[in-house]
C-alpha cells in the first residue's frame, strides 16, 4: 500500500480494453497490470483504495459504521438456570445447589465449576446439559486434533471461551465450541470474516485446553507469521483508522476487514506472507 498518482493511457493503447481498478475514494483508475503488484493499494470490503490517505479516510467511515450499528444479533437466553436445569434432570438437590450458591458468592467461581469441584456432578454432564438448553452438540476434541486453517484471535477465545475445534474443507463449514453460553454476535463475525459457513457446539473445560494449547503451540504453517495486537483502551473511529493504516503500511497489506465482535471491533490485515489480528475495545 504506496500513495500513487493517476498514470496517463498512451495514445497507441486508446482503442484497447483495459481491465481497471478505481478507487473507491478518488476515483483513480489504474490498469489491472499494475493493481497486481500487492504492494499497490489495499482492498476494504468490495472496494479497493489506491493509497494510504484514501484508505485511511474509508477505514474512518467503516469504523464509524460498525461502532454505531451495534449488533442485530440478540442472544439466546436458556431456559433456565443451570442449577435448576441439574435439579429437574435429577442430578442436583436444593440442598446441593444452595451450597453452591453460597460458595459462589464468597469466591466468584462460576456455578458450573464450583458444582464440578464439589464433586456433585461431573464436567460432561455439565456440558451436556449446557449443549442441551441451546439446542447444540456436544464436540469432544480428539487427543491429537488436526491442524484449523481457520484462526479466532486468542485473545477473544480466552476472554469469551470461544474456540474453533473442526473445519470441514469440503463444506467450508466451522464447528465453533463454548464453554457457557453461545456468544452469537462472535459467531457472525467469525463468519463474517472468515467467509465460511459456522455451527455452535459445546465442549467441556477439559477438552476446551486441551484445543487452546494445540492452537497455541501448534500453529498451522502458513499462519506461523500470524500476530495479534490487541488495544484495551477506547479509540475514536479516527485513531482506529490511523493504526490500521500504520500496520497495514508496515506490512504491505494487500486487503482489510472488519466486524463487531462482542466488546472489540476485530480487524484483519493480510499480505501476500502474513495476517494481523487488532482487537480494539468499543464497548
Amino acid at each position: 500500500m504506496k500513495l500513487i498518482s493517476s498514470i496517463p493511457m498512451p495514445a497507441w493503447a486508446a482503442g484497447f480494453k483495459v481491465d481497471t481498478y478505481r478507487c473507491g475514494a478518488c476515483h483513480t483508475i489504474l490498469p489491472l497490470r499494475r493493481v497486481s503488484n500487492r504492494k499497490t493499494g489495499i482492498r476494504l470490503r468490495e472496494s479497493w483504495y489506491c493509497s494510504a490517505r484514501c484508505f485511511t479516510a474509508a477505514a474512518e467511515q467503516e469504523v464509524s459504521r460498525i461502532l454505531k450499528a451495534g449488533t442485530d444479533h440478540a442472544g439466546h437466553v436458556p431456559r433456565m438456570p443451570l442449577g435448576l436445569s441439574l435439579i429437574s434432570r435429577g442430578l442436583l438437590t436444593v440442598d446441593q445447589l444452595k451450597k453452591a450458591t453460597d460458595a459462589q458468592r464468597e469466591t466468584g467461581v462460576e456455578m458450573g465449576e464450583m458444582l464440578v469441584r464439589n464433586g456433585v456432578v461431573t464436567e460432561k454432564q455439565v456440558t451436556a446439559i449446557r449443549a442441551a438448553d441451546w439446542g447444540c452438540p456436544v464436540f469432544t476434541v480428539p487427543k491429537y486434533p488436526a491442524p484449523i486453517k481457520i484462526r479466532i484471535p486468542l485473545t477473544l477465545s480466552r476472554l469469551y471461551s470461544i474456540i474453533p475445534v473442526h473445519h470441514v474443507a469440503a463444506t467450508n463449514l466451522l464447528l465453533v465450541a463454548f464453554l457457557h453460553s453461545v456468544e452469537y454476535e462472535l459467531l457472525y463475525a467469525v463468519e463474517r470474516m472468515m467467509e465460511c459457513q459456522t455451527k455452535p457446539c459445546f465442549v467441556t473445560p477439559r477438552d476446551f485446553q486441551i484445543q487452546m494449547q494445540h492452537l497455541e503451540h501448534m500453529a498451522v504453517p502458513s499462519e506461523a507469521t500470524a500476530k495479534e495486537l490487541h488495544l484495551e483502551n477506547t479509540h475514536s473511529a479516527a485513531e482506529i483508522a490511523g493504526v490500521l493504516c500504520s500496520h497495514g503500511l508496515e506490512m504491505e497489506a494487500d486487503e482489510a476487514c472488519m466486524e463487531m465482535g462482542k466488546d472489540y471491533l476485530w480487524a484483519r490485515l493480510s499480505s501476500e506472507l502474513a495476517k494481523m489480528d487488532l482487537l480494539f475495545r468499543a464497548r
